[in-house]
């Protein structure tokens, strides 16, 4: 008789099965689980929560931050052009008003008489391109009256290029002023913002289109704008020498490559004295310095001085921009190859007007460099969009060549609008030297269009002197 069953029985037949197999019942069925035993649950650390948090809140931010970037950096809506009315087609004082260029487009009608649809053909204002800027740069000359630089930044955020032109501060333009320079308009206008906006008037009315924004530098703040990045390198293109205790203006560097700080920045962009063309040649230097300053400042080593540039820029800059319009178009020059700008001034010769020497530049050539540069539109701008006093309508005693509609007196004066003198430096002659016996040959009129522009108006070696019309 066995006591224990077979050998695979008894006391032993449990410890022969895995440990993860439970023993049958009597029955042969499966034990249930043991469901009395609690389960333990596991709780997330301190750490853990406070990192999902963390990571919540970072992500709320970043959606607030897109969305308040895309509502707020952006670029100045464009102003549309619009034709001028009948009554429209001189303004209180006699001067012209803006004719932008238009377009033909065939408008459906209903024919009162026979109300029948009809085809017409309707003249109607070109359209603004999409991504094209032009924006007014003025910089005041020392009692903040006058606008000594005055320059036209073009943006093209299509092919992220720019192109710079200059409007020289003698500029001869159409209007009842005792000496009609372009840089009596800002204190005509009132200075200020009015002053900006009675210059971005004439200027649509010169060159054919309306700018799209303005900024208004203060002469003291262009020496912290430099001294703000530690300097700029430049190739001083001659000896500068030049002293007025009077304006408190001293002027002395050597030529070559060197660091300019901010005082050594306004000797290079005031002096003029020295050159054969004195303005033109002073604005060609403008352009170049500027172009130099905007390179430092884009570059990734002076991104850390934004803070500073910011409150610089809005206590003593006066602009219609937002600051989400200027970070817009800050981002988008940072696209773009300022080796490869193309910069120009406005072309033409000094005249008498009033007893004063006036800069009057040449129609075909400026008609030229806007459409293929800066022209805003879809289509050309042409003669009949600009009011521009040539060189040869002065000689005839004519107001313009376009569609001026006033006079042209000849009753000597030294004084403008603004009730100041024209000092020698703040708002003088194109060339002090010029008199009526040096004026140009009144045969000599607008160089013929297909005449080759320079091929690089801003080289200090290039022809200057009586014999070129080259400014």
């Amino acid at each position: 008789m066995k006591l224990f069953g077979s050998k695979h029985g008894g006391r032993f037949a449990s410890a022969g099965r895995s440990k993860t197999q439970p023993a049958r019942s009597a029955s042969g069925a499966a034990p249930q689980p043991d469901v009395s035993r609690p389960v333990r649950k596991h709780r997330l650390t301190g750490v853990q929560r406070g990192a999902i948090l963390l990571l919540a809140s970072v992500v709320i931010l970043a959606g607030t931050v897109v969305a308040v970037y895309r509502d707020f950096v952006k670029p100045q809506a464009v102003k549309q052009p619009t034709l001028p009315t009948i009554s429209d087609d001189t303004d209180l004082d006699g001067e012209d008003v803006f004719i932008p260029p238009t377009t033909i487009e065939i408008e459906t009608q209903i024919d009162e008489e026979t109300g029948e649809e009809v085809e017409l053909e309707v003249e109607v204002p070109a359209s603004h391109k999409e991504g094209f800027y032009n924006i007014l740069i003025c910089g005041t000359d020392d009692d903040g009256g006058r606008t000594d630089t005055i320059m036209i930044a073009r943006l093209d955020t299509n092919d992220h290029t720019v192109a710079l032109m200059s409007v020289p501060r003698d500029t001869l333009i159409s209007g009842n002023y005792s000496v009609p320079k372009i840089n009596s308009i800002y204190g005509a206008g009132g200075q200020g913002k009015e002053g900006m906006e009675a210059l971005k008037t004439k200027l649509a009315q010169l060159l054919g289109f309306e700018v799209d924004g303005y900024v208004l530098v203060k002469l003291d703040v262009f020496i912290e704008l430099v001294d703000l990045v530690d300097g700029v390198e430049f190739d001083v293109p001659m000896r500068m020498y030049y002293s007025d205790p009077t304006q408190d203006l001293y002027i002395d560097l050597q030529p070559g490559l060197q660091t300019l700080n901010g005082e050594q920045a306004m000797g290079l962009v005031r002096f003029r004295k020295g050159y054969a063309t004195q303005d033109i040649m002073r604005t060609q230097v403008q352009q170049q310095f500027l172009q130099a300053l905007a390179k430092k400042y884009l570059s990734m080593t002076t991104l850390t001085k934004l803070p500073e540039l910011a409150n610089l820029f809005f206590d003593n800059v006066i602009t219609d921009m937002t600051v989400g319009n200027m970070v817009y178009y800050g981002q988008e020059l940072l696209k773009c190859d300022f080796d490869d700008m193309f910069t120009y001034t406005l072309e033409g010769e000094a005249v008498m007007v009033n007893g004063a020497s006036c800069y009057a530049i040449y129609q075909n050539k400026t008609l030229e460099v806007v459409n293929e540069y800066f022209n805003p539109y879809d289509v050309e701008i042409t003669a009949a969009n600009v009011s521009i006093r040539t060189p040869e309508s002065v000689y005839a005693g004519t107001s313009s060549t376009t569609n001026s509609s006033s006079t042209d007196t000849t009753v000597d004066s030294s004084t403008d609008e603004t009730g100041g003198t024209d000092s020698e430096d703040t708002a003088g002659d194109v060339s002090s030297d010029t008199s009526p016996d040096d004026e140009q040959d009144p045969a000599v009129t607008d160089p013929d269009e297909s005449t080759e522009l320079p091929s690089d108006p801003l080289d200090p070696l290039a022809p200057s002197s009586d014999e070129t019309l080259w400014p």
